[in-house]
């Protein structure tokens, strides 16, 4: 009996990991209320200069801005990270896109983080994150 409830289970817990909802491409948000779209990118040239492209496109007469931090950390020793960058911008534009560059100082694994928190009248702000690692 024991073990064909461990069965059960191993076959439940399989089939709900399978077939849980997920999205693959952090720039897909569902359901929000003051945004319709982002879009982000992080790359890293050959010489060391980190690109981040951010865009939000908010609904007419509801979105009124966006608070928008970007974060890049370095891996030290293949577990931990060291922050590098950690800046906050502030934008009052129902849409907003551009460039943020920043020149690295060392070769290595970067992460970049962006969370936008983006306003407006439609309801609670949307909160929504995009991670990426890069190398160079």
């Amino acid at each position: 009996m024991k073990r064909k409830f461990c069965l059960i289970f191993a076959i439940l817990f399989t089939l709900s990991a399978l077939f849980s909802p997920s999205v693959l491409a952090s720039d897909i948000s569902l359901f929000n209320n003051n945004t319709d779209s982002t879009a982000t990118r992080f790359t890293i040239s050959d010489t060391g200069e980190a690109r981040i492209y951010v865009d939000y496109k908010g609904y007419p007469n509801v979105t009124t801005g966006a608070t928008i931090c970007i974060k890049i950390e370095k891996r030290n020793l293949l577990v931990f990270w060291k922050e590098i960058v950690n800046d906050v911008y502030y934008f009052r534009e129902e849409s907003h896109a551009e460039t943020f560059v920043y020149q690295l100082e060392k070769t290595g694994t970067y992460r970049c983080t962006v969370d936008y928190l983006i306003s407006g009248t439609g309801g609670t702000d949307d909160e929504i994150t995009f991670q990426d690692t890069a190398t160079y």
